[in-house]
């Protein structure tokens, strides 16, 4: 696993840097090569990097045991729009004559528009959350997230082209210290 400074490693396999969040990820530190330890780290499934509580030394090793998530490639989206929105609540004090609010749930919701959309239809009828990765092209950065997809629709454009729509609402998997995994830009 490559360092990036003290306590920051991201896993070094492409393939094995989307994290099931569901499944424990198990963090080791060997100092020898030969004998690996547990050590305390948060571990980011979306884009595999590791955060290490302390740093483990100049000539550590740092391995993570988990579960990797496949990709299947979705050919020719024409665009993609995502909504994040977050909920406020008011706060209110007798004698105060302003309202006051607080932002509490996040949420997100989109839809992707294409004109090969066709691996979401057994998606659809299951209703199970789906890890999904949108970029442009290799290098750049990727939309990362975990959906469900309530809705797809199909549409004959002229010309002949059949073109799907899919809509998507925002899943979240808890995280530790009260917080969530769902969605995130970054580097694969």
């Amino acid at each position: 696993m490559p360092q990036s400074n003290g306590t920051a490693y991201r896993v070094a396999d492409l393939a094995l840097r989307r994290l099931a969040p569901t499944a424990p990820a198990l963090v080791e530190v060997s100092q020898s090569g030969d004998t690996w330890g547990p050590v305390a780290a948060v571990v980011d499934p979306l884009f595999g990097f590791v955060h290490l509580d302390m740093p483990p030394g100049p000539s550590a090793r740092v391995r993570v045991s988990g579960a990797s998530l496949p990709v299947t490639p979705v050919a020719l989206v024409r665009s993609i729009t995502v909504s994040v929105t977050n909920d406020a609540v008011e706060l209110q004090v007798m004698g105060d004559g302003y309202k006051r609010r607080a932002v509490t749930l996040r949420d997100f919701s989109g839809e992707m528009t294409g004109l090969s959309l066709t691996a979401f239809n057994g998606v659809l009828a299951d209703g199970a959350p789906l890890f999904i990765e949108v970029g442009k092209g290799t290098g750049s950065q990727v939309f990362r997230a975990w959906v469900q997809v309530p809705e797809l629709s199909h549409k004959l454009t002229p010309g002949a082209l059949y073109e799907r729509t899919v809509k998507f609402t925002g899943h979240a998997f808890p995280a530790g210290s009260g917080g969530a995994i769902a969605w995130g830009y970054g580097t694969p």
